[in-house]
């Protein structure tokens, strides 16, 4: 069997479809998967042990530079490496006129994507031969799994009990040498992701401090503060400041360098962010805090991870995410979340 998956962005969304991946290994062991990924993504799918051949494309730069030769070589090469091989099955599972138009470059002789209540962009239907709509209740994870598994007309339930990332070497001394604080001998360890992309998926950091404050007195644990930006790093360093003797602050990791460090704690805390997502390709339980994003929908499944869900003061429901996340002045479906409330929540699911 020779599969080739073609989801090529972003982060969050091809961690989502590492179940199928997980899914596909354990039905075809022996099976050629192949994956097609946008450049600065690839490291990330390269590093699964499941894959076999990464496939970068710099659609960007293609766009942008379209008029230079260096780009019709970079493509044609794209394309005569993604031809070498008749894959018995193409999945789409990005749904776009890009993924279309990459899916059309490739030969198989089976190309299946996703329907007309599913795709983003309706010219992805010209490209594919059987189509496919996910139910839209229930979890993202479940939406490319729900191709394969379509095709492949599997009814059975699939748990996807985690992975463990491949390292490089370079990859491997970065983990080590953040293992070998000294702080990290002493545990119990949560490691706590205070930040998101857009402001109004964060608690506020009264709440959060407070959180951390209670965690600390109930479980004796130690924190390892993650940031993925400069105003992350302000909150990582306010809340190093709180509770000094009991936290470390981490200089930003390659993704499966930090995958491989989460699945060393004992819980990983995080808003609804790239590493919640991440965090949920391993063993290690989460919690997570929802407000303008559906819990139910992007939260990682399994019985080891749990959420808590703010309410809209404005009565908006949703099913995936709040139609004015990004414009609504106050966030206060996550902001008025009290530190007390989330830690209550936490103990209900670990005591």
């Amino acid at each position: 069997m020779k599969i080739l998956l073609v989801k090529t962005s972003s982060l969050g969304d091809i961690i989502h479809a590492f179940p199928t991946l997980r899914y596909l290994r354990g039905k075809f062991p022996e099976a050629q998967i192949d994956w097609v990924a946008e450049r600065p993504f690839a490291e990330l799918v390269a590093a699964h042990p499941d894959i076999n051949t990464v496939f970068k494309v710099d659609t960007k730069a293609w766009r942008k530079r379209w008029f230079l030769p260096s780009s019709w070589r970079e493509f044609k090469a794209f394309r005569n490496l993604v031809q070498q091989t008749t894959y018995d099955v193409l999945f789409d599972l990005q749904g776009n006129t890009k993924s279309g138009l990459i899916s059309y470059f490739a030969s198989a002789k089976t190309k299946v994507g996703l329907g007309p209540e599913s795709y983003s962009e309706r010219p992805n239907a010209w490209f594919t031969d059987l189509r496919f709509d996910p139910p839209r209740q229930g979890n993202v994870r479940l939406e490319s799994l729900y191709l394969a598994q379509s095709y492949f007309k599997d009814t059975q339930t699939f748990s996807d009990h985690g992975v463990v990332l491949n390292l490089t070497v370079q990859q491997s001394e970065a983990l080590q040498k953040v293992l070998s604080d000294p702080l990290l001998a002493k545990g119990p360890f949560i490691m706590v992701c205070p930040g998101s992309a857009w402001p109004n998926k964060q608690m506020s950091y009264q709440a959060l401090e407070r959180l951390l404050h209670h965690l600390r007195g109930h479980l004796h644990c130690r924190f390892v503060l993650i940031w993925g930006n400069q105003e992350e790093r302000k909150i990582a360093e306010s809340l190093h400041t709180s509770l000094p003797q009991a936290s470390l602050i981490l200089d930003r990791l390659p993704l499966p360098a930090l995958q491989n460090l989460m699945a060393r704690m004992q819980l990983v805390i995080s808003m609804d962010s790239l590493p919640l997502h991440l965090a949920g390709t391993t063993s290690v339980p989460t919690f997570s805090i929802f407000g303008s994003s559906s819990s139910a929908k992007y939260r990682p499944e399994g019985r080891r991870h749990h959420s808590i869900q703010g309410a809209c003061p404005y009565g908006r429901t949703f099913d995936r995410r709040c139609p004015i996340l990004r414009t609504c002045p106050t966030g206060a479906c996550i902001r008025s979340l009290t530190g007390d409330e989330v830690f209550e929540a936490i103990k209900q699911f670990y005591q």
